[in-house]
């Protein structure tokens, strides 16, 4: 297992400033120098007092650091900075099932943590509460599968043989567990590739979109005084905005613009449904050539 540790230099103002390596460390340690750490570090990072309005006084957390559930805590935040952080790159995977960047978390979404129920540590939807980033030097952990993660020293991961710090104990600090190449982490496992939203992809995706779900027509009619009466129409009306935006999205990279509006409004127990549209035959005709 090998672990690179990446910019050598801190920032004051706040706590948790740097992790650096003792003289007497066994753990060999590549110094690398790609210049983002200099380039984007600031001088200080000054402490943020603001008032907040708690229900309680007692907070309560679940975290295996912690030997407590219970505490009584005057504020919120901390002044010495979360030491575990992880690189923007690294997949999160989302209650939906899918995987997404760590640096594209948005407060509000929800993403799979883990929960301590009764003997065993469950699966369990969790709400994203706060999202920030920071700069300190990081250690990269190459997997046996080839996966490599990128943290902070002070990053724990659930291995086999319980939670394990990605870098031993600094000199003159307290002996802690961490990682070894004798350890197996436990998981999901690796996520696989998402596809690339390609000009073929997209047009798949509209294929399945259109033809599983759309209404695509061509009516005839004569009417008096006119060569014709015909009308041209496309609808996909769906409960779900994300897909409904995507198709929209893809229709428009292909030059098909359509209208918005709501097919269905909320009620009872039932969602509300959206859907677009159009009725001009030249558009109407190029979705029918492209499915």
């Amino acid at each position: 297992m090998r672990r690179t540790i990446m910019g050598r230099q801190s920032f004051t103002g706040r706590g948790a400033l740097s992790n650096p390596p003792g003289r007497f460390d066994r753990q060999k340690l590549e110094a690398v120098d790609d210049g983002w750490f200099l380039e984007e570090s600031p001088d200080s990072i000054a402490t943020t007092l603001e008032p907040d309005r708690a229900r309680s006084v007692i907070t309560t957390n679940d975290s295996p650091d912690i030997p407590f559930d219970q505490s009584i805590n005057p504020y919120r935040g901390c002044e010495h900075a979360c030491p575990y952080c992880v690189a923007g790159d690294t997949a999160v995977l989302m209650a939906d099932g899918r995987p997404r960047r760590i640096s594209e978390l948005r407060v509000g979404d929800e993403i799979y943590g883990t929960r301590r129920i009764g003997l065993y540590r469950r699966y369990v939807k969790s709400m994203v509460l706060a999202h920030w980033s920071s700069i300190k030097p990081a250690f990269r952990t190459t997997l046996e599968d080839g996966t490599k993660l990128v943290t902070s020293g002070d990053h724990r991961f659930l291995s086999n043989l319980g939670w394990r710090f990605v870098t031993a104990a600094g000199h003159g600090e307290p002996r802690r567990p961490h990682l070894t190449t004798s350890h197996k982490l436990v998981g999901t496992g690796a996520f696989a590739q998402m596809p690339t939203a390609d000009a073929d992809y997209r047009r798949g995706y509209l294929c399945g979109m259109i033809r599983g779900d759309g209404l695509l027509g061509e009516y005839i009619y004569s009417r008096e005084g006119r060569s014709h009466g015909n009308q041209y129409q496309f609808r996909l009306a769906l409960c779900d905005q994300e897909a409904l935006v995507r198709t929209r999205n893809y229709l428009l990279d292909f030059d098909i613009s359509t209208g918005g509006f709501v097919f269905q409004a909320a009620t009872g127990a039932r969602r509300a449904m959206h859907a677009i549209r159009t009725q001009l035959f030249g558009r109407v005709q190029s979705i029918r050539g492209l499915i």
